[in-house]
């Protein structure tokens, strides 16, 4: 199954066909915010409790599709389809490369063109986007999200549920906190605190950041 109907679910849907062939079915996609997919296709739609119930016995494995600045609720969402004992997908691309990783967490979309170079360790439910580097011995915590074309350099930690932005540079050695949300073309320049959105050259905070996660569906 997959979780979320708009357009990540669309690119994941091709990505696991070019990745599993027919080892892989694709029962259904569950999305309560919308009345219909985004896109045209022959998967089934799934929007509301007793529907998501069914889809869950019916199926053995997930996709969570939730990309954007949306890393908590990413993680949040493959624990608990995971409590419900669905095993989680990853879904690498054969033109990305993950070059001798220390860890590599579950549920990990890795884009074309996407490096994890030696010795890095990347969480659960990580998001490493179009063409984006992340460098030697970096440590990626649980959602954490590298937009397209994002550059991490060598030896940076990067906090749970931290989205790095499109084009957004990150120098060598710093440690970014939980839930940063690192604007798009930043260079960041020295450690960053929990909770920030920051911008700009050098990246200076401009605002506070504050996850949200709906757990309904599930209870």
């Amino acid at each position: 199954m997959l979780w979320g109907g708009r357009s990540k679910a669309r690119v994941i849907i091709d990505m696991i066909s070019e990745i599993y062939g027919t080892k892989a079915e694709i029962v259904g996609v569950f999305d309560k915010t919308l009345d219909k997919l985004s896109f045209e296709t022959n998967i089934k739609h799934y929007s509301n409790k007793s529907e998501f119930e069914l889809l869950c016995a019916n199926s053995t494995h997930f996709v969570v599709c939730i990309g954007a600045e949306h890393g908590f609720a990413r993680y949040k969402t493959g624990e608990n389809l995971k409590a419900k004992g669905l095993l989680a997908v990853d879904v690498v691309s054969k033109y990305g490369l993950l070059d001798k990783l220390d860890r590599c967490g579950e549920g990990i979309q890795v884009m074309p063109g996407a490096i994890a170079h030696k010795f890095t360790s990347l969480g659960h439910q990580c998001i490493l986007n179009t063409n984006s580097s992340v460098d030697h011995e970096c440590c990626l915590g649980n959602g954490v999200h590298v937009m397209g074309g994002a550059s991490i350099a060598g030896q940076v930690e990067v906090g749970d549920y931290s989205t790095i932005g499109t084009n957004a540079t990150i120098l060598p050695k710093l440690k970014i906190g939980s839930n940063v949300f690192v604007g798009a073309g930043a260079v960041v320049t020295e450690n960053i605190e929990d909770n920030l959105v920051v911008a700009g050259v050098p990246a200076k905070p401009i605002n506070q950041f504050t996850p949200t996660f709906d757990t309904s569906i599930f209870y």
